[in-house]
């Protein structure tokens, strides 16, 4: 009885301690130009040829609100481990700025850069995010951490094989008109 309660004591203490914040950031080099990558990131709408979350939860439901890219593009979410909802808030030609609303309750803040080099881009998301909740929170926040980490590196990984073989059947398809005589 008092292992168990050292053991409370323990959890709570630790619980308090914990930094609430978490960060992710991930990278992945993509055989494209940024033009022709960031028709995916910034169109809700095309998410689904290179998201994740539907194969790590066959459950989850999304919905696009209109406008589904660009600025104030929307898409919310619903599945086994809660509902959310993501935000476009700014776009430059080599940044898409994001913010995500997790269960109404704790928002992360997230970043899109393309590096363009000569024959490839590099691709890095970044998401930050903090989570409040009195004793759970820190866990929490090293949860999502393990989570996000795992989810942004497949989803870039997923980006690069979706956008290589639409680049190479866009290049395919020019090369046989080419070869064919047409134009």
């Amino acid at each position: 009885m008092q292992f168990a309660f050292f053991i409370s004591i323990a959890i709570i203490v630790i619980g308090l301690l914990l930094p609430q914040q978490y960060q992710v950031s991930k990278s992945v080099k993509i055989n494209a130009k940024t033009s022709e990558i960031a028709p995916y990131v910034s169109d809700f709408t095309k998410w689904q040829t290179w998201s994740p979350w539907e194969k790590l939860d066959p459950s989850i439901k999304f919905s696009v609100a209109k406008p589904s890219s660009g600025v104030g593009a929307h898409q919310f979410w619903q599945g086994r481990w809660g509902a959310g909802e993501i935000t476009i808030t700014s776009i430059s030609e080599s940044i898409i700025n994001f913010n995500i609303l997790f269960n109404d309750e704790h928002i992360a803040s997230g970043i899109i850069r393309f590096s363009p080099q000569q024959t490839h881009t590099y691709v890095s998301c970044e998401i930050k995010g903090e989570i409040t909740t009195p004793l759970t929170g820190g866990y929490l926040a090293i949860l999502n951490q393990h989570i996000l980490t795992n989810t942004v590196e497949l989803g870039l990984n997923n980006l690069k094989t979706t956008v290589q073989l639409r680049v190479t059947d866009k290049g395919n398809k020019n090369d046989s008109q080419s070869s064919s005589g047409k134009n």
